[in-house]
């Protein structure tokens, strides 16, 4: 006990982000954590996004659609994966993308992120 555990503990700030910051895709560090705990908090996470997508243990994220196809190639050679999340605003083109991926659940940001996150005068 006196040498502690082989566990790892990871401590998060819950804050409101600005619509206008996360519309335009610059707090995607800010909710970088929320998307690796909604994957299961497992294995590696995305911290950051170098090009137009990146995978990670248990879950991917596409920011540039126009890689989906490579995107996808390269879900089809990585298991674990639980859940995917495509940037978009464009329901036509998500859905294009969610087809293409089949037994993986996959949520559309920054919509749903705005939809959810909305605050309202009902409080």
């Amino acid at each position: 006990m006196a040498e502690g555990f082989e566990e790892n503990a990871a401590f998060f700030t819950l804050t409101y982000e600005s619509k206008w910051l996360v519309g335009v895709d610059r707090a995607f560090a800010a909710i970088a954590p929320m998307l690796w705990l909604r994957a299961g908090a497992v294995g590696s996470r995305i911290d950051w996004i170098e090009g137009g997508w990146a995978i990670a243990d248990s879950y991917g994220i596409l920011r540039d659609l126009d890689q989906a196809a490579e995107f996808v190639e390269a879900l089809r050679g990585k298991g674990g994966i639980r859940i995917v999340y495509v940037v978009t605003d464009d329901e036509g083109r998500y859905q294009q993308v969610a087809d293409e991926i089949r037994g993986v659940e996959t949520v559309r940001l920054y919509e749903d992120y705005l939809r959810n996150c909305e605050m309202t005068g009902d409080f």
